[in-house]
C-alpha cells in the first residue's frame, strides 16, 4: 500500500478538505488527526482532516463520529464483535443482500436505495463497499451514503459516511480519503493516497 511523503500528503489533504469545505471557511493549512484505539480487544485507526469535529453518538458500537461544522456530512467508524472467520470482501460482494440492506435502512431513511456495490480498500486490507441514496433522513435532507466494511480478529468493522446529496460530489474526495486510511489495527499511519490504483 503506497504511503505519501509528508509534503505530498499535506498537499493532498489540503485539496481534499477544501473540496468539501465552503469557501468562507477554506484554510491554507490543513492538519491531520490520527485516532488509534488503544484497547487490544478493539483496535482501529481513524485518520481525518481537522476540519471535522468529533461528537458522541451514544452508541457502544461507534468508536468515532465525525461531523463537518458547516455542511451536512457525518462519518461513523464502527467496531462490533461476532464476525465470521470465513468472511472476505470478495465473497461479501458476491453475496450482498441488497434487499436486506434496503429493509434495514428504509424505515429511518425514506426512499433509500442502493446505487452501487464494489470492492475498495481500507489501509489494513480489502473492504466491501456499497453506495446508496435516500430521499429523506434523520439529518433532515436527502443523503448520499457510502458504507465500507471488513472483518479482522473476529470483529466487524465499518466506515460509514452520510453527506447531503447536493454536496456529495464535492465531499467525495474527503470521504474516499477517510475510507482509504481507516484501519482495523491500531498501528495505522498517515497517509494512503486513495487515488493510487496500487492502494
Amino acid at each position: 500500500m503506497k504511503r505519501l511523503s509528508a509534503s505530498r500528503s499535506a498537499v493532498l489533504l489540503a485539496s481534499l478538505v477544501l473540496a468539501a469545505t465552503p469557501p468562507a471557511i477554506a484554510q491554507d493549512k490543513v492538519e491531520m488527526n490520527v485516532l488509534q484505539g488503544a484497547l487490544p480487544e478493539r483496535p482501529f485507526t481513524v485518520i481525518y482532516p481537522n476540519i471535522l469535529e468529533v461528537v458522541d453518538d451514544g452508541s457502544d458500537v461507534t468508536v468515532l463520529t465525525l461531523r463537518h461544522p458547516d455542511a451536512v456530512m457525518q462519518c461513523d467508524a464502527l467496531v462490533q464483535d461476532g464476525a465470521g472467520a470465513d468472511w472476505s470482501a470478495e465473497k461479501a460482494l458476491e453475496t450482498l443482500d441488497v434487499n436486506g440492506i434496503v429493509a434495514t435502512w428504509a424505515p429511518d431513511f425514506p426512499g433509500f436505495k442502493v446505487t452501487g456495490q464494489s470492492l475498495t480498500r481500507f489501509q489494513s486490507g480489502p473492504a466491501l463497499m456499497f453506495e446508496a441514496e435516500s430521499e429523506s433522513s434523520p439529518l433532515g435532507v436527502p443523503l448520499k451514503i457510502v458504507h465500507a466494511e471488513a472483518t479482522d480478529g473476529g470483529r466487524f468493522y465499518a466506515l460509514e459516511c452520510l453527506v447531503e446529496r447536493g454536496a456529495a460530489n464535492d465531499a467525495r474526495p474527503m470521504v474516499d480519503f477517510i475510507i482509504a486510511n481507516f484501519s482495523t489495527r491500531s498501528d495505522g499511519t498517515c497517509c494512503v493516497d486513495p487515488a493510487d490504483p496500487r492502494g
